[in-house]
Order: C-alpha cells, then sequence, then structure tokens
C-alpha cells in the first residue's frame, strides 16, 4: 500500500460518517507521515505552525480510532493499514456495494423530517422555520440537512442565548461577504444586503439561522434592538433564492410579511432510541425501554445523556438504571430538568468535572461555540496536567459536553445551565479572564479576517466581565500582520475591511475608560472609522475628544517618557487627521490652520517626521487656492524625503498626495510616476481605501491631458473600488470628478448622474456644505 491508496481509502471511510472529504492539510499530513517526517518539518512545508499541525492530526487520528475500533496513531498509521491490507475489510474498498457502510446516527429516526423537508421545498417553499423544544434535534436535523442537499456551501449563524449579547445583523451580513464570498460589502446595511442577495440568486447556498428565539418578542416579533434581523430574513425569504434557509426555533416566528413555513419537530421514536442504545452497546435484552422513552418525549438530547450515564456509571446496565433512576424519570419529564438532574449528580460525583461543565459556558457562541481541548483546559487552571485530559473524558462519556473532529462545544440547553451557575460562583471572573488569555495567546499574527476575529474574542470575555481596561487593552494589542506590520489589533481589523466590528468594539468600551492614554488612543482609531465610513462630524467629534484626553494625561506627574512620547504622537496624528477630514468637507482653511499647529509643535523635536507630513499636506491645500509659490517653496523643504526613494506602504496615503500637487502644478508626468507607485504599494499592502483615491486622482490627471477614454476608464476602476468599500467621502469625490470627465467628454447627461445626483447625495449625507457650493457654482454641463 502507497500513501495515495492511504489517503483513498481514509477519505472514502471518513466521508459517509461525517459528511466531509479529507481536508487539504489532513492529506498532506497523511502523505508526508506515511514517509516518516516530523510534525515541525511538516508544518514548515505547510507554512502553518507545528501546533496547528499538530491539533489536526491528533484529531484525525481519534476519529480513525473510533471508526475502526483500534487507536491509530501518527506512529503505527502505516503499519496498521498494511496490516488490514491483506483483509476483505480493506482489499475490497474499491468495491462501492462492499465498502464498509458507516451509520450516521445524526440522523437516526428522522425519515419523516427529511421527507417533510423535501416536500416543502419540493413546493418552492425554501426557508421553514424548524420548531421544537429544547434537545428534540432541530439544530443537528438542520446541519445535517444542509449537508446533503446539494448546497455549494453553508452559512451559519448560532443566536447569542441572551438577547443583549445578539451580534447585529450588519456585522454578520459583513462577515459573510468578506469569509464566504470575498466581496466588500460597504458602509451601510441595505448595501450589504443587495450584494448577498446577489450572491444567493447566483449560487445554490444553504443558510442556517440556529435557536432564533432571543431575538423574538413574546408576540414572536423581532425586538426593537435586532429589527435589521428582519431586513436579513426578507432577503433570504426571497423566492428568487436558489438555496435553502433553515431556521431552528422553539417560538414561532410571527413576521407576517415572510415567505416561510413552519415544520414542527417532535422527538425521536422508540424505535430511534433502542438503535442508539444498540449503537452505545447497551443491552436491552429483556428490558422494556418505552416508559423511558415516554417520560422525556423521545427527546433526542436526553436520550444522549441518560445512554452516556448508563455507560459511564453502571457499565450499560439499562436494567439497574431503570430501577435506580424510576422515581425520578417518572417525575421529572423535561429536558430542563434532566439537565439540572445531571449538573447536580455530577458535582456530587466529579467535582472537577462539574467546575469544567461550569466554566465552558463563557465561551461565545463563535462557530457554533466550538472549541479546541486548548481552550478547555485553560479553565482547568486548579487540576494537576496530569488529570486535566481524564476531567475532560468525564464530560465527553456523559453526552455533556459535544466532541467532532478535536472540537467540542456545549448543546444550547446545557450551555444555557452552566452560565446560570457559572454566574453565581467566585470563579466567574476567573473563567473569563483564563478564556481571555486563552485567545490572546492563539493568535500569534493577524494573516485572515478567521484569525483577526479570533484575535478579537477576548475582547468580549473582558466585556463580560465589565473589565473595560482588560476589553480596550486586546483593542490595543500590537499584532504582526500578513503585511509585516506590526499594528494594534483594532487597526488590523479595519485594514481588513472589519469596520462594524470595531466601531461597535469600541463605542461600547469607551465611555467607561478613564481618561488616559487607552482611551485617547480609542478615540483617535474610532476617529478615522468615522472618517472611512463618511461620518464626518462624528470623526472630528472622536478626534476632539482624543486631544482632550491626551491633554489631560500630559498633565499627570507620574508618566513614563515613553508614555509621553506616544502621547505627544497621538496629539499630532489627531490634528493631522481633523485637518485631512476638513480637506475633504472643502473648509480648506480650517484644514490649513490644522497643518500649521502641527509643524508648529513638532518643529525640532523627535517628532519631525509629522512636520513632513503636515507640510505635503499643507502643500495640497495651497495647491488648491493657486498659491504655486508657496507650494514651490513647501515642497523644496521636504525635497530630500520626496526625491528618496524611500517611501514605503505605509506612506502611501502622503505619497498619492505628492501626485495630487504635482497634477495641480501641471507636471504631470511627474504625478504620473508618483501614482504608479503609490498604486504598487496599494496593491502589495492591501490600501484599498488609499488605490481608490489614487485611481480618482489619476483620473483627473487624464482629463486635464484630454485623454478622454484613459480617464473615463480609470474613474470606473475607482468608483467600483469605492463603491465596493462604502467609503463615502471618496466616492462623492470620485462621481464628482467624474462628472467633470463625462462633461468635457461631450456626454453631459451622464455628467448630470455622476455629478447633479451621485455626487450631491453622498456630499448632502455627509454634511459637506463647501463641496455642495462648489459643484452648484462649477459650471461643468
Amino acid at each position: 500500500m502507497n500513501a495515495d491508496t492511504a489517503i483513498n481509502w481514509i477519505d472514502r471511510l471518513l466521508e459517509p460518517a461525517t459528511g466531509k472529504h479529507l481536508s487539504d492539510l489532513q492529506i498532506f499530513i497523511i502523505e508526508h507521515v506515511w514517509r516518516g517526517r516530523k510534525y515541525l518539518d511538516i508544518a514548515a512545508d505547510y507554512h502553518c505552525t507545528e501546533g496547528h499541525v499538530k491539533d489536526t492530526a491528533a484529531a484525525l487520528w481519534q476519529l480513525l480510532s473510533q471508526l475502526l475500533a483500534e487507536r491509530v496513531t501518527k506512529t503505527n498509521l502505516r503499519s496498521l493499514l498494511q496490516r488490514h491490507a491483506s483483509s476483505i475489510f480493506l482489499q475490497q474498498y474499491a468495491n462501492e456495494s462492499q465498502f464498509p457502510q458507516i451509520i450516521n446516527y445524526q440522523f437516526i429516526g428522522r425519515e419523516q423530517a427529511i421527507a417533510k423537508l423535501d416536500e416543502s421545498i419540493a413546493r418552492g417553499q425554501r426557508t421553514i422555520v424548524i420548531q421544537g423544544e429544547g434537545g428534540v434535534g432541530k439544530t443537528t436535523l438542520a446541519q445535517q440537512y444542509l449537508k446533503t442537499c446539494g448546497c455549494e456551501r453553508i452559512l451559519e449563524l448560532a443566536m447569542a442565548k441572551e438577547a443583549a449579547q445578539i451580534t447585529p445583523a450588519a456585522i454578520i451580513v459583513e462577515e459573510w461577504l468578506r469569509q464566504d464570498f470575498q466581496i466588500e460589502p460597504g458602509r451601510e446595511f441595505g448595501i450589504a444586503l443587495q450584494r448577498l442577495k446577489r450572491q444567493l440568486v447566483t449560487h445554490k447556498i444553504g443558510v442556517l439561522i440556529d435557536n432564533l428565539e432571543p431575538a423574538l418578542d413574546r408576540d414572536g416579533r423581532f425586538i426593537l434592538a435586532h429589527r435589521h434581523y428582519l431586513e436579513l430574513l426578507r432577503v433570504l425569504t426571497d423566492r428568487q433564492l436558489a438555496g435553502v434557509t433553515l431556521i431552528t426555533s422553539r417560538d414561532r416566528l410571527c413576521e407576517v410579511d415572510l415567505n416561510l413555513v413552519h415544520y414542527r419537530l417532535s422527538g425521536l421514536d422508540l424505535e430511534a432510541w433502542q438503535t442508539y442504545f444498540g449503537y452505545r452497546q447497551i443491552d436491552l435484552v429483556g428490558v422494556d425501554l418505552a416508559p423511558l422513552h415516554q417520560a422525556y418525549g423521545g427527546n433526542a438530547k436526553a436520550m444522549e445523556i441518560i445512554a452516556g450515564n448508563i455507560c459511564t456509571d453502571l457499565d450499560g446496565d439499562l436494567a439497574t438504571y431503570l430501577q435506580s433512576d424510576r422515581d425520578m424519570y417518572a417525575v421529572e419529564i423535561g429536558l430542563k430538568q434532566l439537565i439540572i438532574t445531571q449538573f447536580d449528580r455530577l458535582r456530587s460525583l466529579d467535582l472537577a468535572a462539574y467546575h469544567l461543565l461550569c466554566r465552558t459556558g463563557c465561551y461565545r457562541d463563535r462557530d457554533n461555540n466550538q472549541i479546541d481541548v486548548a481552550a478547555l483546559i485553560s479553565l482547568l487552571w486548579d487540576i494537576e496536567p496530569s488529570r486535566q485530559m481524564a476531567v475532560i473524558t468525564a464530560l465527553k462519556n456523559r453526552s455533556l459536553i459535544e466532541f467532532q473532529r478535536g472540537r467540542y462545544w456545549l448543546h444550547p440547553a446545557i450551555r444555557a445551565e452552566a452560565i446560570s451557575r457559572l454566574r453565581d460562583r467566585e470563579d466567574w471572573h476567573q473563567a473569563h479572564r483564563q478564556a481571555a488569555k486563552y485567545w490572546l495567546n492563539s493568535v500569534t499574527k493577524i494573516v485572515d479576517i478567521d484569525t483577526a476575529l479570533t484575535g478579537l474574542e477576548a475582547y468580549y470575555h473582558y466585556l463580560e466581565i465589565d473589565d473595560f481596561v482588560g476589553a480596550a487593552g486586546v483593542l490595543l494589542q500590537p499584532r504582526d500582520n500578513q503585511w509585516g506590520q506590526l499594528l494594534p489589533l483594532a487597526s488590523n481589523l479595519y485594514r481588513l475591511g472589519l469596520i462594524q466590528p470595531v466601531l461597535l468594539a469600541i463605542t461600547q468600551i469607551i465611555p467607561h475608560l478613564p481618561p488616559d492614554r487607552m482611551a485617547a488612543e480609542l478615540a483617535n482609531i474610532l476617529g478615522d472609522l468615522y472618517w472611512i465610513v463618511g461620518r464626518v462630524d462624528e470623526a472630528i467629534a472622536s478626534q476632539q475628544q482624543a486631544i482632550v484626553f491626551t491633554h489631560y494625561t500630559l498633565d499627570r506627574a507620574d508618566l513614563a517618557d515613553r508614555d509621553i512620547y506616544c502621547l505627544n504622537i497621538l496629539h499630532l496624528d489627531s490634528l493631522l487627521s481633523l485637518g485631512l477630514y476638513h480637506i475633504d468637507l472643502w473648509e480648506l482653511d480650517r484644514a490649513q490652520a490644522l497643518f500649521h499647529q502641527v509643524i508648529e509643535i513638532a518643529t525640532n523635536t523627535v517628532h519631525d517626521r509629522w512636520v513632513q507630513k503636515a507640510i505635503v499636506c499643507l502643500a495640497l491645500v495651497e495647491s488648491y487656492q493657486n498659491n504655486t509659490e508657496t507650494v514651490r517653496h513647501l515642497l523644496t523643504t521636504i525635497a530630500p524625503l520626496i526625491n528618496s526613494q524611500k517611501w514605503t506602504g505605509s506612506s502611501a496615503y502622503f505619497l498619492q498626495i505628492v501626485g495630487q500637487i504635482y497634477t495641480n502644478l501641471g507636471e504631470y508626468d511627474r504625478a504620473i510616476t508618483i501614482y504608479q507607485q503609490t498604486l504598487t504599494f496599494c496593491q502589495t499592502g492591501n490600501y484599498v481605501q488609499t488605490q481608490g483615491r489614487t485611481l480618482t486622482s489619476l483620473a483627473r490627471l487624464y482629463r486635464l491631458q484630454g485623454h478622454w477614454a484613459l480617464a473615463q476608464a480609470t474613474h470606473l476602476q475607482a468608483i467600483d473600488i469605492l463603491d465596493r468599500l462604502g467609503a463615502k467621502c471618496d466616492l462623492a469625490a470620485a462621481y464628482y470628478h467624474a462628472g467633470l470627465t463625462w462633461e468635457r467628454a461631450g456626454d453631459p447627461t451622464q455628467a448630470r448622474v455622476y455629478c447633479d445626483l451621485l455626487a450631491r447625495q453622498l456630499f448632502t449625507e455627509i454634511g459637506a456644505l463647501k463641496q455642495l457650493a462648489k459643484i452648484e457654482a462649477r459650471i461643468i454641463y
């Protein structure tokens, strides 16, 4: 047997059991383990961490061990499969009819439910609310059904169990578009919804919204704080969509204008319980399971918990369990009461496992609340390392924690009880702090959206215990990113386009922070975020607040030199940012004064580079005002910088300003060279918004040269980028200059659309009155 044969066989073994094929990394691991290579070398060749390879491999070996009923390890993988090579089991795997079939116990007893879902979808009812009590199996049915209905991909949303912790719909849609479709959502929810709809119409996408009821009021309508979810559901229930949307909820959804149907899911029948108990190797001979099944209404989660107890405590002896627990199951017939009983029983039998079960409730509903074993171990701070896995195994054996392919999570009903108990315990704060520490250590570099959001998880744990300083520290913690920069997490998030999560995170905590350096840094970042989305008035207010916090902190006598240095930089950056905001509002005199202020403060200090930045910005303002001599004088003062060719990607924004200055001076060849250099920096460093601004400036230059077709094509590139970003200030300017170009090219109709309609609308939303006056005063038709 060679590695390819082994990979093929393992893949065909796993697929019916898990519904998935081997991942690229799993295939890579098997191939190289087959050759006897070490995990460290495998990680280096795959360009990931050794820990990631080890975790992936461990989960794969454990799953194979379960399926083959024999312990599988890195060391024995090859010999084990070769030992089986002479058996019929392995030799005949290529024959489909003889390949071992593994029962999918997630679908036991759900034939009728599947038929009902199939029937509804065949009638064109492609959005279905699966309604039922907790633990009946709504989520399992929905997840397994979507895996088998031919969808290209599945989007999942697990609602938080408490209304106050529900993630806003705008953030969910933003993440779906970026992570699953690699599309910029725009800065407005309505635009993001339209972009999502286009994907759902042209692709067969499965959508699962799990446990919707926390977002509903007692009448089954969305609570006021989350009415945006109604807008999302209007998109998901559109008859044009090609895919399927399944919603699980204990409560009925009563928004009357939605095109959806309800399906009431009942408990599993007695035969399904008998099949599952047999699978757990519980002896059913001579034992009547019907009373137990009837007492719990066939509830799927109750079935798992009870089977776990019988296996763990009574070695599979069902008769003894029925005799000892007869009074309990005859009276306590609800899942909630069963779970309460299991918590109490666990506390008396295994206190360490009970503590872990309660503490695990602190983890948020992220990716269905799935975490790895290290996350659980972080909560076992009071247990010797040698005993930690035994504690985790105790929960697995009792079916009190879910487990699959190296990932762990709590059933919603169990998690609700865990949270309730944890809140009343003295380790409530400690559990959240340990969980936050785990997330902080789990991401060493921001390489994509997923790692950025994972890094943000620690923030939510500090927020939960009202540790606002700790939460601020998470947002401001410097992180390496894929562009070779060391930036605060908040800056990395919005560099990746995750504007809404950062806006929400900062605005939630900044009112609770003391007026110190942390608050100043967050207010500074918040100002730039507001600027990006076109909320210029709020951007100005945030930068002014940052300046106030900076001055207040600088007045303290106990500051270290490093703190003083950083606070002075913050002060200068806020002033410079304010100047740039006022340029977008076309309030040039105010911008000019702010740039002079930066120059005055920073001159003859260690902050000389801020003088250079301010001079570049000031020269731009002077060039707009046709003060040519002043502009040329300013450029001579920074000529070494401009001519040094030492610009970096992080300087791209200021480099494109230099290009604008030379355009205004009529030095077009030099301006084009600078614009091309800027675009190279933008493309390699993900400076997408600066790229859009630069293209607008380049298109304007082409117009001034009379290259109409080239100008128009470049305008359309800029508009496409800025529209996808939803960057209102830059998009308004792009429309304005496009209108001028189309007018000069002899198309006054399109000029009116761009300038008089689109640019005017955006400048009005921004509140840029002087920009509006510029449109009115300029004859462009």
